[in-house]
């Protein structure tokens, strides 16, 4: 089976080890992730009678190959490959065995297995696009503290009163008024005379 994912920017090798864990939570299954580059594959042989069965070196095989906005996706049968053979000219020359021309798939090797893995690395695919295009972590940075004013923050040194400066024209100094001993009535500081019954002032 062959699909291709449009509109993904992804790196295959996370999602090959990815999918190698997914593999890994089936049970039962001997896994391998060989790679290079932009692509990568994901080799899963299942134990004991089926491994008897497809032979030692046969395995199932999920092949990744990533590019500008899409993932190529194979899977199938293939030979189990070895580790210091893998090149990408081999990974891109794999040759597969469908799934449904090997007797009795459906009751040895699952086939729908093989759906479930291409909904997974769609799965797998979108998450990872998705979170790539997410802005990029922002360290925080504390504000200068001359640039924007300190609210509620008491000051370490006392505050001196700012300083009122008179109005023009008032004098600094205003002398007491004098009181006239005969009548009572206020007169200005510097007279002499009671304004309002001609008493000397003293």
């Amino acid at each position: 089976m062959q699909k291709t994912i449009q509109g993904v920017y992804v790196n295959p090798q996370q999602i090959a080890y990815q999918l190698e864990n997914w593999f890994r939570s089936k049970k039962h299954y001997q896994t391998q992730v060989l790679g290079m580059g932009a692509s990568y594959v994901v080799q899963a042989k299942k134990v004991g009678f089926l491994r008897t069965i497809f032979g030692a070196d046969r395995a199932f095989t999920v092949r990744l190959m990533g590019g500008q906005g899409f993932l190529n996706v194979d899977v199938g049968l293939a030979d189990w490959l070895k580790a210091a053979d893998v090149t990408e000219d081999v990974i891109a020359a794999l040759v597969f065995t469908p799934l449904a021309v090997v007797e009795g798939i459906e009751e040895l090797y699952d086939l729908k297995l093989e759906k479930d893995i291409i909904k997974e690395v769609e799965n797998l695919a979108y998450s990872m696009s998705q979170g790539s295009g997410s802005p990029m972590y922002q360290p925080y940075s504390q504000p200068n503290p001359y640039q924007y004013p300190q609210q509620n923050q008491p000051s370490q040194y006392p505050q001196p009163y700012p300083y009122q400066a008179q109005p023009p024209n008032q004098p600094s100094y205003q002398p007491q008024q004098k009181y006239c001993p005969s009548c009572g009535t206020p007169n200005p500081g510097t007279a002499r005379y009671c304004m309002s019954c001609g008493t000397q002032l003293f």
